[in-house]
């Protein structure tokens, strides 16, 4: 019978066993741990970036916080200027309503009368002035309420001076022909 000596081979399989196991407890573990490094390596970056965008988004609000504060400053200041626009509308309108009295006084005021104190209290006007006789101070406060530009013209007071004179007072208000707003809308 022939004999085979199974040793060299078994040895041989014994090796590769060997190696494969050896692969086997080696290489998946040292497949894992790789994969674990990377992982925690992209883990690690994406945190990174992470922080990176928080940082930019803090400074983007910090940025925008003060634009904001900005923003409304400069809105407190434009209403303010708004106000003291409206305000020079209202001085410049009624400016303008004192210079058209004063023409209109000037010019059409009776010979014989004459004003001695033109006084303003909470938009409300009183004249007061001297005058010779009734029908031209009645003459006179009809060319006030005619005008347009006084709104109720009354005559509250007459009373005779030891001079012959007649002293009167004459209360009104300006006539609010058209509001502020308008005018400003005007050019």
């Amino acid at each position: 019978m022939l004999q085979v000596n199974l040793l060299p081979w078994r040895r041989l399989r014994l090796q590769r066993r060997t190696r494969y196991w050896l692969r086997m407890f080696i290489c998946f573990p040292a497949v894992i741990l790789i994969v674990f490094l990377t992982f925690a390596a992209f883990l690690a970056q994406e945190r990174a970036l992470l922080q990176l965008h928080l940082s930019a988004l803090n400074t983007s609000v910090q940025v925008f916080s003060r634009q904001q504060r900005d923003v409304n400053t400069a809105d407190e200041q434009v209403k303010a200027l708004q106000a003291q626009r409206l305000a020079a509308l209202k001085r410049l309108k009624r400016s303008q309503d004192y210079l058209q009295l004063l023409e209109l006084v000037a010019a059409q005021i009776p010979a014989d009368v004459r004003l001695t104190e033109i006084t303003e209290h909470q938009e409300a006007l009183t004249f007061k002035g001297e005058g010779r006789f009734y029908h031209d101070i009645l003459s006179f406060r009809d060319v006030l309420a005619a005008s347009g530009l006084l709104d109720k013209v009354s005559l509250s007071d007459v009373q005779q001076q030891p001079d012959q004179m007649l002293s009167f007072v004459m209360k009104t208000r300006f006539q609010s022909a058209r509001p502020v707003a308008e005018q400003e809308k005007a050019p």
